[in-house]
């Protein structure tokens, strides 16, 4: 029997948080995705670990040279895999995985089990369960993926999950001072620049960043990096752990000004390493020197 009551509450930690007031987004343009495989050089330099606003300056941290895929590992990549391989993921051999189920009415905001349902048969191939599949989705984003899947594939690939501070050193970019952490999902007008909730989490998204759920990669401004997607869509695996439990990074399409805001490189949340969901996937890294 399958048993997830405290994990499902980890994938929403921590009290409501509110980052100012909701922005009033103007709808978004249809997205032109650009979906470009293969990795990009994130030149050896600092990052300012956990700098996340006024008062959090973060600390300075040196990192080596590394290439990151520039985008979140797809459908696509990961059949490649599969066939390759024979791989079954985790959500496959144990039956089925977590995905979110909106609410149709206002709930409380303590119980992340009030919008995370363990559906039977919601696997990588089957990301709603029974009846849904890829067709159609091949450059989205790999979901329902756990630590041993991600850290699978990336071996495959010749690389490795990132640690936090490559991680938020590809995010950050080019950063060398203090952001408004809303900036990293919002541009000056409160447009959209990443794919996160717009509206009242879990009840309403408006869809203002052109997509309510999951989006394809690559549909969003790069950033000073070239790299896509490092802030919102899914939450992505890194090689890290806290205290027994995994540590993703990055955010997603279910963060939200009224909860949890985490779209930004300095958030963080642990996770169960054998509960893949609907909502985080990885990226692969390799060091400089091994290409």
């Amino acid at each position: 029997m399958w048993h997830r009551t405290a994990a499902l509450m980890l994938l929403a930690t921590g009290a409501p948080t509110l980052l100012g007031a909701a922005p009033v987004a103007r709808p978004a343009k249809a997205a032109r995705c650009e979906t470009q495989d293969g990795r990009l050089l994130v030149p050896a330099g600092s990052v300012l670990l956990g700098e996340d606003g006024e008062g959090r300056p973060g600390r300075k941290v040196d990192v080596a040279a590394f290439w990151i895929d520039r985008h979140e590992v797809t459908n696509r990549q990961f059949a490649a895999f599969v066939h390759a391989t024979g791989y079954r993921t985790a959500a496959e051999r144990e039956g089925g995985s977590a995905i979110f189920v909106q609410p149709t009415e206002p709930v409380t905001l303590d119980n992340a089990g009030l919008w995370w349902r363990y559906r039977k048969g919601a696997d990588w191939r089957h990301p709603h369960g029974p009846g849904s599949d890829i067709a159609g989705r091949e450059d989205w984003p790999v979901i329902h993926v756990d630590y041993e899947d991600a850290s699978a594939y990336a071996r495959w690939s010749g690389g490795a999950l990132p640690n936090e501070a490559q991680w938020e050193r590809a995010a950050r970019g080019d950063q060398a001072a203090a952001r408004d952490p809303r900036s990293w999902a919002y541009e000056g007008d409160s447009h959209p620049i990443a794919n996160s909730w717009q509206g009242v989490f879990p009840v309403r998204d408006t869809g203002n960043d052109g997509y309510v759920g999951l989006a394809p990669v690559g549909c969003f401004p790069a950033n000073s990096f070239g790299l896509r997607d490092m802030v919102g869509n899914v939450w992505e695996w890194t090689s890290e752990q806290r205290e027994g439990s995994g540590l993703i990074k990055g955010g997603s399409y279910l963060c939200a000004m009224n909860y949890c805001a985490n779209f930004r490189p300095a958030a963080f949340q642990a996770q169960e390493r054998d509960l893949g969901t609907s909502h985080i996937g990885f990226r692969t890294i390799r060091p400089a020197s091994g290409t």
